[in-house]
């Protein structure tokens, strides 16, 4: 994918509420609520088949603990999207 195509998909709605959806998820995976964590899921999955047809590339969710991420499943240095990951209160 060209710079100037990563930046227009970067600079879409669609990429915000795909970043959302990816937050949204790790945020109910984090405090186990498994019916909201699904129906993220389910998003991210449709999700996924888009950026797949827009970039040529297959990317997964990534969560570390740290931080909650977009990264392309055959070059994990390839991000394009990274966030802290939501922490529970003490």
């Amino acid at each position: 994918m060209t710079k100037a195509a990563r930046d227009r998909l970067i600079r879409s709605d669609f990429f915000h509420e795909v970043c959302a959806t990816v937050c949204a998820w790790d945020y109910y995976l984090r405090t186990g609520n498994k019916k909201d964590a699904n129906e993220c899921m389910h998003k991210w999955m449709i999700s996924k088949l888009a950026l797949e047809h827009i970039t040529g590339e297959i990317y997964g969710f990534s969560r570390n603990g740290e931080t909650v991420s977009i990264v392309n499943e055959k070059d994990y240095t390839d991000r394009l999207f990274v966030a802290d990951a939501y922490k529970l209160p003490a």
